[in-house]
């Protein structure tokens, strides 16, 4: 008899055991899940952040333009603009007409590296005569010619100033 006992008491035990292993495996399959949201949660709200931050850079920058151009000639204005955005560095594209009597609306565009790969934000700015005075890697103007690059790896320091009518960027 009490062999027949023991049998059943060990039958008893393994299902105690396999019952328990699925509670758990269910368990971890739940943690699993709710990590998984987490973490695409998190991801969604940088870069929601990291939007919303370059959204600020790319208009106070284009504030910045529109302040010198309706203030006039003779201002002269030193701002500093923020290393990076979210700890990764970007470049500031202003861009111009040739001719700034064609009354075309400028661009502010800042374009950085985000989760995705490149983004770029812009905003509305007025279109002037602009100048850049380069300084290595900091401020350039490319060929064509119709953008000035800053590029906040090499510096944040800019003066800009209003010679009648003429917009110079330049470092601060």
């Amino acid at each position: 008899m009490q062999g027949k006992y023991n049998g059943a008491n060990r039958a008893f035990r393994a299902q105690a055991a396999i019952e328990l292993m699925s509670y758990a495996a269910f368990f971890l399959l739940i943690l699993v899940a709710t990590i998984a949201i987490f973490f695409q949660t998190q991801a969604q709200e940088t870069t929601r952040a990291e939007n919303a931050y370059a959204q600020e850079v790319a208009y106070g920058f284009a504030d910045h333009i529109r302040t010198a151009f309706i203030a006039g000639s003779g201002f002269s204005e030193n701002f500093t603009i923020q290393p990076n955005i979210l700890g990764k560095p970007y470049r500031i594209l202003v861009s111009h007409s040739g001719s700034p009597a064609l009354k075309e609306t400028g661009l502010v565009y800042v374009e950085w590296q985000g989760p995705g790969g490149s983004a770029s934000l812009s905003a509305p700015s007025v279109t002037a005569a602009y100048q850049s005075i380069n300084y290595g890697s900091f401020i350039t103007q490319p060929p064509p010619g119709n953008f000035i690059v800053i590029d906040s790896e090499y510096g944040q320091s800019i003066l800009m100033s209003n010679s009648n009518g003429r917009i110079t960027i330049s470092k601060g």
